[in-house]
């Protein structure tokens, strides 16, 4: 939805002061750059962009972030013109849901897009050059996929279990009202959008109590999750190859929960095994990719196993050189294409 994020002067001014502030830390970090330790990315460009991005992000509040980034449709908008696409969305009055596409609604299968940033920021133009390079992806290969953004409504002005609500109601609209099949359809997302990939999952298998139940009529094609948030412990290690610190993550986990609790639909690795029996029953693969060293791979790694014990159709892949999310925000820095990112790629093409 359009953000409706307004900050006083003063806070405009402190984003000015936090920038200034944050470019200094990062000047020091650029001299002692030679001296770093073995807890930082191996190269000088990786290095210096994730301390410049925890540096900026670290000192601004959600409010302040939120209006800097604007939101998912304007950066849509912004998106499309830049890359002389006509933009196309759909609407739905309630919950009120926009959504976003890109490639040819009318292809063989949908991937329905859940994307990160701590359910607090928006969608941004590297979600969706993405979805475009994954796109181009199938089309060398002879297949048709269109990727379908959902622009979930950002906390704390929203908070849980409303954007899983949304992401429910997306799936039963493309069902029920754009006649798509279980098995045209992937689910997809990235850190907060993998927590809601999950989120969906578990609905499916149990409905979760403030969420009107979904029963499909057969197998979803495929479901992947780029760095997904698993768990809500906050013991992390370090943050020093991360593209957000601590601080931050704690920061938005808080505003996306409010006053609930956490529970089995948006904390994967505090459920059982038990819990995720039956997932073979709602879609036919799935996939997570991590990276190596990102703070919250151990919680990601907890639930990958509780996964793979459950089903016969699951894929873990460890990306030794990423930092988290790489696959999208590493478009947005700039990056060559990580291996995650790659291994994404195929992973969806080979099950269109």
């Amino acid at each position: 939805m359009a953000s409706n994020t307004n900050i006083t002067l003063w806070q405009k001014i402190d984003i000015f002061l936090a920038i200034i502030q944050s470019l200094i830390k990062t000047l020091g970090a650029i001299v002692l750059a030679p001296f770093r330790g073995p807890d930082t990315p191996k190269t000088f460009k990786r290095h210096i962009s994730l301390t410049l991005g925890r540096n900026v992000i670290g000192r601004l509040s959600p409010q302040q972030m939120q209006f800097i980034r604007g939101s998912t449709e304007k950066n849509y908008l912004a998106w499309t013109t830049a890359h002389h696409v006509s933009p196309k969305s759909i609407s739905l009055p309630s919950p009120p849901i926009q959504a976003f596409w890109v490639g040819d609604p009318t292809a063989s299968t949908t991937l329905l897009y859940f994307h990160g940033g701590g359910w607090g920021m928006p969608g941004s133009s590297g979600h969706f050059s993405f979805a475009s390079a994954l796109i181009a992806r199938a089309a060398s290969a002879g297949k048709s996929l269109a990727v379908l953004f959902l622009a979930y409504d950002l906390a704390p002005s929203k908070r849980y279990p409303h954007q899983l609500t949304q992401c429910v109601e997306l799936l039963r609209h493309v069902l029920t009202m754009l006649h798509k099949s279980p098995s045209q359809i992937m689910l997809g997302g990235d850190s907060a959008g993998g927590n809601l990939v999950f989120g969906v999952l578990a609905h499916l298998l149990h409905p979760h109590a403030a969420i009107a139940p979904l029963k499909l009529e057969a197998l979803l094609r495929a479901a992947f999750a780029v760095s997904p948030i698993a768990s809500f412990d906050t013991d992390y290690p370090s943050d020093r190859q991360d593209p957000a610190p601590r601080s931050t993550i704690k920061a938005w986990l808080g505003n996306y929960l409010g006053a609930s609790p956490t529970d089995r639909w948006n904390d994967p690795a505090a459920t059982d095994v038990a819990w995720w029996r039956g997932v073979d029953g709602v879609v036919r693969e799935t996939l997570i990719t991590v990276a190596a060293h990102e703070m919250m791979g151990p919680g990601t790694q907890a639930f990958a196993k509780k996964l793979d014990a459950a089903s016969e159709h699951f894929t873990l892949f460890t990306a030794e050189n990423d930092f988290h999310a790489e696959p999208t925000i590493g478009i947005d820095l700039g990056f060559e294409e990580s291996e995650a990112s790659r291994a994404l790629k195929a992973w969806v093409v080979e099950r269109l």
